[in-house]
C-alpha cells in the first residue's frame, strides 16, 4: 500500500505540472480567439468609417438635394406657387437623379405625376411619402438607423 501511495506521490508533480501547462494553453488560446475577434470588429470598423468618408461628397450633395427636395414638395402642397413648381421640375429632371435610389425616385414620380394632373389634395401625402422614402435611402447610404428613429 505504500508503494502506491509513493508512487501517487511521486506522480502528482507531474500530472500538476500537466494539468498547469493545459490550463496554460488553453488560456492563452481563448485570449489569442478574444484578440483576434477584436482585431477583425476593428478592421470591419475602420473599414465602414473608410466607406463613409470616401463617399462623403456623395451624400452631403445627397443630403443636400433631399433636404431642399422635401422643402420643395412642402411648399408645392401647401402653396402651388410657380416658381417652387419650377425648383421641383428642375430637381426631378436635373440634380436629383443623381443621387436619388429607386424608392426615392418612385415617390418623385408620383408626386410629378399627381402635380401634372392637377391633384393637388393628394399632394400632401406624397410629399410626406417622399420625405419617409428619403430617410430610407438616407439611412441605408449613411449606414445608420438614426435616419429612421422617428420616422414612421
Amino acid at each position: 500500500m505504500s508503494r502506491i501511495l509513493d508512487a501517487a506521490l511521486k506522480m502528482l508533480p507531474v500530472v500538476g505540472a500537466c494539468i498547469t501547462f493545459i490550463w496554460g494553453v488553453w488560456v492563452w488560446k481563448e485570449n489569442a480567439d478574444d484578440e483576434r475577434a477584436a482585431a477583425a470588429a476593428e478592421t470591419t470598423r475602420y473599414a465602414e468609417s473608410r466607406r463613409i468618408e470616401a463617399t462623403r461628397p456623395f451624400l452631403e450633395m445627397q443630403l443636400k438635394l433631399y433636404t431642399e427636395a422635401v422643402l420643395v414638395t412642402s411648399r408645392v402642397a401647401h402653396t402651388g406657387d410657380e416658381a417652387t413648381i419650377g425648383r421641383f421640375w428642375e430637381l426631378y429632371y436635373g440634380e436629383l437623379a443623381l443621387v436619388e435610389n429607386n424608392d426615392v425616385a418612385k415617390a418623385m414620380v408620383e408626386f410629378g405625376n399627381a402635380l401634372k394632373a392637377g391633384e393637388r389634395t393628394r399632394l400632401e401625402g406624397l410629399s410626406l411619402a417622399l420625405t419617409r422614402a428619403m430617410r430610407k435611402s438616407l439611412a441605408k447610404s449613411w449606414g445608420t438607423d438614426a435616419w429612421q428613429a422617428t420616422a414612421n
